[in-house]
This record gives structure tokens, sequence and C-alpha cells, in this order.
């Protein structure tokens, strides 16, 4: 199944700019909230999410962030860690160094607990070679069809693509994509979601022709409806 009935998110201790990770994420921009209203603003959203996905039902998971050490990346867990349906659970080398303080063993141990977990792959190792693929970030998967889309990065390695999809059991289909300002875009799931019968895709974030023309009929000879968006829409 492309979809599942049950997400984890984790509800953030200390959401702010991250100056770290806005080094390659132009879509980060500072506030002028003071970060006591921040992060009231950020919490008061993020139940209003978990009482909508509930309401709509989604099992939804919550696991409430640490105090310390600070993390302002938390709540996008889906960066050093993903799941599947045939029970992998793939931990993820990360950018940021502030990144990589989020993985936590007891989230992991609550996976073990709580669900069949068949197969583990800690991909940590390769961040001390400058080797790096954040998760649901850097890959949008087809499960269905077992292939997984990628734009090429400082986040998304090609080697260590290749790797952990082959390990998988999915095929890669990696590409090179740019924001409007032509820098490269940093996470694949910013331009590309995939949903069962269609795709959305930034179709002019991939300049170069013959692999915009590859991507567009991969997902659609698999059976994707392309919804294309602009630069604009993603801003």
């Amino acid at each position: 199944m492309q979809l599942t009935d049950t997400i984890l998110m984790i509800r953030p201790a200390a959401f702010r700019y991250n100056p770290e990770t806005a080094a390659n994420n132009f879509f980060q921009n500072p506030t002028s909230l003071a970060q006591h209203e921040l992060q009231e603003t950020v919490l008061r959203e993020f139940d209003a999410m978990v009482a909508a996905l509930r309401g709509r039902g989604i099992d939804v998971i919550v696991v409430e962030d640490t105090p310390e050490p600070v993390k302002p990346d938390a709540i996008f867990p889906n960066n050093w860690f993903s799941t599947n349906s045939l029970g992998a659970l793939n931990v993820y080398p990360m950018f940021a160094a502030s990144r990589r303080e989020e993985k936590r063993d007891d989230i992991l141990q609550q996976l073990y607990r709580d669900y069949r977990v068949t197969s583990v792959y800690d991909w940590s190792e390769f961040e001390a070679d400058n080797m790096f693929l954040e998760g649901t970030g850097s890959m949008v998967i087809d499960h269905p069809n077992r292939i997984v889309y990628a734009c090429l990065s400082p986040r998304t390695n090609a080697v260590l693509l290749e790797k952990v999809a082959s390990v998988n059991g999915y095929k890669a289909m990696a590409f090179s994509a740019t924001d409007a300002a032509g820098k490269p875009v940093y996470h694949t799931n910013v331009i590309m979601a995939i949903g069962e019968g269609f795709a959305v895709l930034c179709t002019g974030s991939i300049a170069d022709e013959v692999e915009r023309i590859a991507v567009v009929q991969l997902l659609e000879s698999t059976g994707h409806r392309v919804i294309p968006i602009t630069h604009a829409q993603i801003a």
C-alpha cells in the first residue's frame, strides 16, 4: 500500500530557526517572534494538526521532544528514520550535527515493542564520510512499485541512495532539481509527493529535459496522474 493509517509525530520542545540547516534549506527564514511566542504558536498548530488527523481516522503516535539537548528540527523525525510495511526500519545519516541529536533509542525501542520489526538498517556511520541521506525528505517513495525518487543535493548522496534502495528492495530514480533562484533543492519532498493514483511534481524544478521527461514518464507508466505545480506554489 502507498498510504498508512498510522503516523508518529514529535511534539517539539524548542522549534526555532536553525542557522546550521538554513545553510542549504533556502525556505527557512528567521522570525521576529520572541522564542516563547514562537513555541506557543507552534504547539497550537501541532496540537490542531494531531486533532485533525485523528478526526479523519489516522492513528497518531505523539512523542514529546526532550528539552535537552536543544533540537530545533525535532518535529521532522521522518528525516532520521523510516519504516515500511515489510517491517524494515532504516536510520539515516544526517547532514547537520544538531540534527544527529534527534536520534533516540527510546523511540526505536517503542517501535520494536509495539510493531513487527523484521530488519534494521542503521546508516549513521556514513556521517563520518560526509555522505547523507535524510529519510523521506531525501526520498519520495512509491511503495507498490518499489521505486525511490530522489533529487541529489548535499543532503542526498547518490551512492548512498543506491545502497539504501537496493538493500530495501527498491530501485532508485535520481535526478537534479533547483529552486526558482537556481539553487539545489535540499529535499525531494519539497517538490514532489506521491499518493494513490496521482503524483504532485514541480516539473519546472527539473531543468534537464531528459531527466524531467524520464521522471514524468516513469510516474505515468506506474499509474500516476501527474499534477504539475510551480516554483511559486512551492514558495
